[in-house]
C-alpha cells in the first residue's frame, strides 16, 4: 500500500491497545485512532466516559478496567494482538522534591508506572506482532532536559526513550517500528495549567514556546496517528516531540514587544 495513494481512513480495520486510554491524552489517541478506523482496546484503571467518535470508517472502542502495572494486563495485550500498541501511562506520582528528600519506595513505584509496564507489555505483545506492527512509547520532553523536584522520573523516561531506540532496532528487520512521542506542555489531566499556573501568569502562554501554547491532547494523538498508520512506515527508532518546539527553542523564550531572550522574567 502506498500511504500518498491511499485515501480514506488512516488505521482501517486495523487493531489497537492504548494504555491510559480513559482520560487526557491517551483518551485522545483512542479516539483518533477510532475515528480512523482501528478497533481499539482501551486499558485504564478508571472508567472512560462515552468516547464522542465518528464510526463512519468502522472503528470500535472496548474500554477495559485494567492496571498496566498488573502483570495479568499483559494477558489483556496478547489477547487484543494489536497492530499498534500504544504504551501511554507515565506519571509523577508525588510532588516536587530534591532527590536527596526522597526514598527508593517512591523509586520503586515510579520504576513501575513509568517504565517496568512499558517493558512488560512490550515483551508480551512481540511474539503476536505481525511485520508492519507499530509500538509508539509515550515518554516526555524531559527524558531529554533537566527538570528538578522530579530526577527519578526523567530517569525512567530517558530509559524509555533509548528503549524505543535500541528495540526499533532489533525488531526492524521483522517490520516492527518502535517510536516514541515526547510531550511538553500539554493542558492535560495530569498537568492542567488552568490550576497550576497562576491566572497572572497566563498571558504569556503564546510565548512559552515558538508556536505558543499550551497544546492539548488531540495534538500528541496526531503524531500517534501518523506513527501507527502507514504514513510512518519508514520512521523507527525516533521521537516526535509535540511542545511547540520548547525542545528546539532550548530554554529560548519570545518577548511581548519582540526578539527572544532567555531570561524568562524578561520575555
Amino acid at each position: 500500500m502506498n500511504p500518498m495513494t491511499t485515501v480514506g481512513p488512516l488505521l482501517a480495520g486495523r487493531r489497537a491497545v492504548v494504555t491510559g486510554g480513559a482520560r487526557g491524552i491517551g483518551a485522545a489517541i483512542v479516539v483518533a485512532f477510532a475515528t480512523h478506523g482501528a478497533h481499539v482496546t482501551s486499558l485504564d484503571v478508571v472508567a472512560a466516559d462515552d468516547p464522542v467518535f465518528d464510526p463512519a470508517a468502522g472503528g470500535t472502542i472496548e474500554s477495559v478496567l485494567a492496571d498496566a502495572r498488573d502483570a495479568t494486563t499483559a494477558d489483556l495485550v496478547v489477547a487484543a494482538r494489536p497492530d499498534v500498541l500504544v504504551n501511554n501511562v507515565g506519571h509523577f506520582l508525588r510532588p516536587p522534591r530534591r532527590f536527596a528528600e526522597t526514598e527508593p519506595a517512591w523509586w520503586d513505584e515510579l520504576a513501575e508506572i513509568n517504565l517496568g509496564h512499558v517493558l512488560r507489555l512490550t515483551h508480551a505483545a512481540l511474539p503476536v506482532l505481525a511485520p508492519g506492527a507499530s509500538i509508539v512509547n509515550l515518554t516526555t520532553v524531559e527524558a531529554h532536559r533537566a527538570i528538578p523536584g522530579h530526577t527519578v522520573y526523567s530517569a525512567y523516561k530517558a530509559a524509555v526513550h533509548q528503549f524505543t531506540r535500541s528495540l526499533a532496532v532489533e525488531e526492524g528487520p521483522r517490520g516492527i517500528r518502535v517510536n516514541a512521542i515526547a510531550p511538553d506542555l500539554i493542558d492535560s489531566v495530569q498537568v492542567p495549567y488552568d490550576d497550576i499556573v497562576a491566572e497572572e501568569d497566563r498571558g504569556t502562554w503564546p510565548r512559552w514556546a515558538p508556536l505558543g501554547g499550551p497544546g492539548t491532547p488531540e495534538d500528541v494523538a496526531g503524531a500517534a496517528l501518523f506513527l501507527g498508520s502507514e504514513l510512518s512506515r519508514y520512521v523507527t527508532g525516533t521521537t516526535i516531540h509535540v511542545g511547540g518546539g520548547s525542545k528546539a527553542a532550548g530554554g529560548w523564550f519570545a518577548r511581548a514587544e519582540g526578539g527572544w531572550t532567555n531570561r524568562p522574567r524578561h520575555a
